[in-house]
């Protein structure tokens, strides 16, 4: 199964010069352990994965890229189609950047998408690609606040 995990904020943005304009631990934590819960295995784009400063730990990274350059501690992707082809009966969470979510949504590929939702508008300039028509609400959590944003969990399926 192959599932999407973003945090957005209400008009879908994703970053804002290139990092996220918000800092909600919490998130952080429901983002690890979702990533860690079904197979640990995480797929990011180059430019998303040069924030991280080093392969997130306890899971199996692989980076979509062009370079040929080895990176330690990861497995390079150069074909996404074909990658994710080889993932249609295993699990694999695609954790960004935007650019990606978009290949992967347009390529109908994702089964599902973790979001979560932070009340404010942050005048991001990445953004999460549109999924309201492809896609239909699971479960969502309560309200929580943290570091003076509200936020909710929810995970949508594909239709």
């Amino acid at each position: 199964m192959i599932r999407l995990i973003a945090a957005i904020d209400r008009k879908r943005g994703l970053g804002k010069n290139g990092g996220q304009p918000w800092h909600i631990p919490d998130d952080e934590k429901n983002f690890t352990a979702q990533t860690k819960l079904h197979g640990g295995h995480v797929l990011v784009g180059i430019t998303t994965f040069q924030t991280f400063e080093k392969p997130l730990v306890e899971r199996k990274n692989f980076v979509l890229t062009h370079d040929k350059e080895p990176i330690e501690g990861v497995e390079l992707v150069h074909d996404l189609s074909k990658f994710l082809d080889s993932y249609r009966d295993k699990d694999l969470w695609v954790v960004g950047g935007a650019n990606v979510f978009s290949q992967v949504i347009e390529q109908g590929k994702a089964d599902e998408l973790y979001l979560t939702h932070i009340e404010a508008d942050f005048g991001c300039q990445q953004f999460f690609p549109d999924y309201e028509s492809k896609y239909k609400l699971a479960e969502k959590s309560e309200l929580h606040e943290q570091n003076g944003f509200i936020f909710t969990y929810a995970r949508y399926v594909k239709i």
